[in-house]
Order: structure tokens, then sequence, then C-alpha cells
């Protein structure tokens, strides 16, 4: 009984505790009370069978014991279940067999034993897990979901990699970090952590840490013990205390493809760390060997990615700075549209364009951007040729590069500026193939700020905006010398004024009446931005044509300006001009302009001034702009006088 009370026991502790251990020795327990309680009955067989004599005293016992049995199985059915079985996997019972003796068993068990065991444990089948898509396929990744960007497929990749090394070595925290030797300083990019609310800052300066010693030198770091009272001066990517006892870091390499001028500084660092002690060795280095040349292959592969992405954006850019000049060829349009797309690929604080100005014959800022709001040089202010950054840039017709503007001793453009000396600053000469026609500049806050490929950039956008300008320059230089305006057939600028003061030291010696228009098309912005460029000069040709009608043949008439055109009444006064003048409105105003299938009609407003005995051609250009602009503002459609 006492056997039976510590095998039951042993069994339920075995069942209701699991602990491997204890669930070991309780079985132990029950096998050696089955054992005693089996060798127990059988002496109390052999003693009944001394006693009576008779030949069948093993059934007998047995039997007699099988109540006992019966009464112990039926309290914890639930849980054993008394199962003899034969080698036929047959259940074994007891019944009567052709001898009619009702005690005895009808087949032995195999083995030579015949007496089965008091009771048998069956074991539980395992639960297997059923696994499903998720296991093997992210199915929710953003990464899957459309085009992404290099950088965002990267960190994907360098996550799940990061999460493979921390399982292999069971680490506490996996991270990857860039070393950023430029600006001294290490950038966490990726981690995989047991703590991730630890990971509280991203940037740390190169210093004595661990991760900042192996981007210094180079070399793998490993620590099988460490004192708690250095682990803040060890890891400086913790900003909590993490009682970690191992530590592991390795170089991380990257070069273009050309292996005679491989780097050996390394480009990024790779860390493992655990709270138990001896968890890393020399086998761990030779493992994260293995992922730090995947990781480089990786970052070949983003580099690649990227560079590829900029030049498909540097297409984009180019190829609408050209629409946008070619819509609107002017120097103006010209300086605006390389700032705005300088913008779109480079991040700078300050941008400045220098060209040179014929009137003040100097180089001077044609176009400034301040983003930061700081001090900074105006628009118009002209630089120290060559005794600057940027004059130097023009005159060699070479970029200059200055990671550090506090170690700089040259001005970036005039000697006596008033800017601060903190950060970066490049120049790019702006040239085409025969000449150099100024410099964009661009400035940031931040030290070694501007790469190679930034430079690259520069040049590219640069190149195609010194060919418009000289394109531009050259049209100017025709336009000097051309006496006919090839769009409407009138007299060029430059000619009309030759021309109109000749008459006017006519009139004078003479003694003539004389009287200068001026012609203006109302609303024409709204004209251009409907209909383009091409359909404002059909506009304007249109209504060359009706002036040229509606004058005498000694007249003058000539384009004065892009939306202007320039009438000289020769031998009349200002009160007939008038008459003139009311004569052109009303023929302008009555014409259907067709474009493109679709008719409308313009107006036009008219300034006039009359010619006084000794006048110069400047004052009376200028009293006839002035009417003219009065006619403007009161609604156009009507003609003023001076």
């Amino acid at each position: 009984g006492i056997f039976l009370i510590l095998g039951i026991s042993a069994l339920l502790i075995g069942i209701l505790v699991d602990v491997f251990v204890v669930r070991l020795l309780c079985l132990i327990v029950v096998v050696v009370s089955a054992a005693l309680i089996y060798f127990t009955l059988r002496a109390r067989e052999l003693q009944i069978s001394t006693q009576s004599g008779g030949t069948n005293s093993q059934i007998k016992s047995f039997s007699e014991s099988s109540s006992m049995k019966k009464l112990i199985f039926d309290d914890f059915k639930s849980n054993i279940k008394d199962e003899i079985r034969n080698e036929d996997n047959e259940e074994v019972g007891f019944g009567t067999n052709d001898g009619g003796n009702q005690n005895e068993l009808i087949k032995p068990m195999s083995g030579g034993n015949n007496f089965p065991p008091i009771f048998s444990m069956r074991e539980q089948p395992q639960k297997v897990r059923q696994f499903d898509t998720s296991d093997f396929f992210d199915i929710d990744s953003e990464i899957y979901k459309g085009e992404v960007e290099p950088r965002t497929e990267f960190d994907f990749l360098l996550n799940k990699v990061l999460g493979v090394i921390k399982e292999v070595l069971f680490a506490h925290s996996v991270a990857f970090f860039w070393a950023n030797h430029d600006k001294n300083q290490m950038i966490m990019e990726a981690y995989v952590s047991d703590s991730s609310n630890c990971f509280t800052s991203r940037r740390f300066p190169i210093g004595d840490d661990l991760v900042s010693k192996v981007a210094q030198t180079g070399k793998p770091e490993f620590l099988s013990e460490i004192n708690q009272l250095s682990e803040a001066e060890l890891f400086c990517y913790y900003s909590s205390p993490i009682p970690v006892k191992s530590f592991v870091g390795v170089p991380v390499y990257f070069s273009r493809g050309n292996v005679e001028k491989f780097n050996q500084i390394p480009v990024a660092v790779l860390i493992a760390d655990s709270k138990a002690k001896d968890e890393f060795g020399e086998e761990t280095l030779t493992l994260l060997g293995k992922f730090t040349k995947l990781i480089s292959a990786l970052i070949k592969s983003y580099n690649d990615k990227y560079d590829l992405l900029i030049d498909v954006e540097l297409m984009s850019s180019i190829r609408r700075l050209q629409e946008r000049i070619r819509s609107n060829f002017s120097l103006n349009n010209i300086v605006q549209a390389l700032a705005e797309e300088t913008s779109r690929l480079i991040n700078w604080d300050f941008l400045t364009i220098v060209l040179y100005d014929e009137a003040k014959h100097a180089w001077v800022a044609k176009k400034v951007t301040n983003r930061s709001h700081e001090a900074y040089i105006v628009t118009e202010q002209a630089i120290d040729f060559p005794e600057s950054v940027v004059g130097r840039t023009i005159k060699n017709n070479v970029h200059t590069l200055v990671d550090d503007i506090e170690s700089s001793l040259i001005p970036r453009f005039y000697a006596e500026e008033q800017i601060e000396k903190k950060g970066s600053f490049t120049s790019v000469p702006i040239t085409s193939f025969n000449k150099c026609y100024g410099a964009i500049n661009i400035e940031s806050r931040e030290r070694f700020n501007f790469s190679r490929r930034d430079i690259d950039i520069l040049y590219r956008l640069a190149e195609n905006v010194g060919s418009a300008l000289e394109i531009f320059y050259m049209k100017e230089i025709i336009d000097e010398y051309v006496i006919i305006d090839d769009m409407t057939g009138m007299y060029s600028k430059k000619f009309f004024m030759q021309r109109m003061e000749e008459e006017l030291h006519r009139a004078d010696d003479a003694g003539n009446e004389l009287s200068l228009l001026f012609i203006t098309i109302d609303k024409g912005d709204e004209i251009t931005q409907r209909y383009g460029i091409d359909g404002f000069e059909r506009v304007m040709l249109t209504l060359a044509k009706t002036i040229r009608t509606s004058v005498r043949q000694y007249d003058l008439v000539g384009r004065f300006d892009t939306d202007r055109f320039g009438v000289l009444l020769v031998g009349t006064p200002s009160s007939e001009a008038y008459l003139w003048a009311e004569k052109i409105r009303k023929a302008v105003s009555a014409l259907a302009i067709n474009i493109d299938g679709k008719s409308f009609s313009v107006t036009i407003s008219i300034g006039v001034s009359g010619v006084l005995e000794g006048m110069k051609k400047e004052e009376l250009i200028g009293n006839t702009v002035a009417v003219l602009n009065a006619a403007t503002q009161a609604g156009g459609n009507v003609v003023r006088v001076f």
C-alpha cells in the first residue's frame, strides 16, 4: 500500500508540474513503485502456492489480485488505462479456456513473461504547428505594394539580415551604424533589440566607445566580460543602462568597383551584444564576416540604384529646364529656371547666380535665394574679381569646393562681406564651349555637405544654362545690328531709335511737327497663358499688319518691345496724332483673330506725345511711356495724349 501511494503521488506530480527534471524523477519513482508492488505480489503468490501445493498457483495469485487492480484503475481512469496487449496487438483478457479453468491466461505475453504489467501509460501525440503564407512571405510589407525608393528597399533587407543575426547569435541587440568620417559622426541606420525603448539617440560623435573604435581602426572588437561601471562609456547607442556582458563589432567596407583604389576605411559598423557572459568568440567573428560581405553587396546594389535614380531625376530636370527656357527665352527666366531645378536635386541653405553686367562692367549676383533667413549678400551685389572664391571659379573656369568655410582665408564674394563663416560652400562655372558666363553657388550651414555627385549635377545643369545664355547673348548681338524684326517685319528697336533721332534733328531744323505713339495689347499675359508664345506672336503679327495699313508710307513703325509697337508720325502735331491713334484703335477692335480654330478679338491702349522744340529722344520716350501707363491703368482700349 505504501508503494502504491508513492507511485500514484509521483504520477500526479509528474502530470501537474511542467518541469522536465521533476517529471523525470517522478517517472523513476513510478517505475520503482510498480516494480516493488510486482515483487511483493509475486512473493505473496509463492507463499500461497507453497501452502496449498497447487500447480496453478501463479494464475490464482494473479486472479486474486485482479480485484484490487481494477479498483485502482477505476479511481484514475481519466489519466491511466489498463491495457494488456499481445504480440498481435490484440487486447488480452480473462476467460474460460478449453480445459474449463476460468483463471488461466488465454495467451502469455511476449518475451516469456506470463504476467502483464500492473499499468501502462499511453503517450499523448504532440500537436504539430500549422504554417501559413505569412511565415514565409511578408504579405503586408510596403515594399511589395508598389515602386519604392532604393533607400526603402535597402532598409527592408537590412532589417531582415539583422533579425537573422540576432536569432543565430541569441543576441540581445544587433545594430548597423554608418560611419561619417567627414562629419565625425556615427549614425544608426537600423537595429533589432529586446530593448527597443533604449535606442533614443540615432547620432553620436565618434569617440572612445566600442563602435567608434571599430570605425576608426577597421578591426573587429569583442568583449566576453564587461564591467558595469564602464558600460556608459563603451556603449553610446543606449540612452539608459543595459546590463550588457558581451559585445562583438565588425567593420563593413564598400568599394565602387575599383579594387586598386579601394579605401580601407570602414563605411559602417555591425555590432551585436548580449546580457550573458562569454557569449561571443572567434567563431562569432567568422560568422559576422559572412554577413558583412552580404551587407556590402546590399550597399553596392543600393548605391547603384540610387545613382540611377539620380540620373533619371537629373534628366527630368534638364528636360524641364529646356522646355521652360524655350517657352520664355529671357535672361530672368533662364536664371530662375536654373535656381528651381537646383533646388529639386540638391539640399542647400543659400543659392546665388553670378553673371556679368554690361552696364556696371562687373560680375554681379543676379539671383540670391536665402532659405535660412540669415544675413547674406543681396541681389545686384558686385563681387571681387578675381580675389574671391566665386571670382576664381569664373576666371579659371573650374569649380571650387570649400568643405569648411571657417578654415578658408578667401572671401566667398567680396572682402567686406558680413556673412557667418560656418558650413560648406561650392561654386560651379556656367560655361559654354567658348566662354564662361558666370557661376552658380550654393552654401550649407553644415560642413562637408556637398559631395562629388552634387558637383556633377551642378555641372550638368550649368552646361545647359551656359548654352542657353550663349544663344541669348548672340541673339542680343544680332538684334543690335538687324534692321527688321523677323516676327513682325517691322523695324527693330535699335534701328527705330536711330531713325527717330534723325527725324528729331530734321524737325528741329525744318520746324516740322512730330508725334510719337506707343501701342500695347491689353491683357497680353492672358493671351500668352492661353495660347502660348506662338499664339501671342501671331497676335502681334496681326496687330503689326493693321498698324502698317493704318498709317502713311513714310511714317516709322517699329517693334519697341515684346508687347509694344512704336509709331513716329512725321509732320503731325499731337492733336492730329490723336485722330490717327483712334483710327488704329478702332481698326484693331474690329479684328477677329483665329488661332487653332478659336476666334477672339483684342483691344489696345495707345499713348501719344508731341515733340517740342529742342526735345531729346529720351524725354519724348519718357512722356509717351507715362501716358501709355495711364491708359493701361484706366482699363485699356483707350487713347491718352501727353
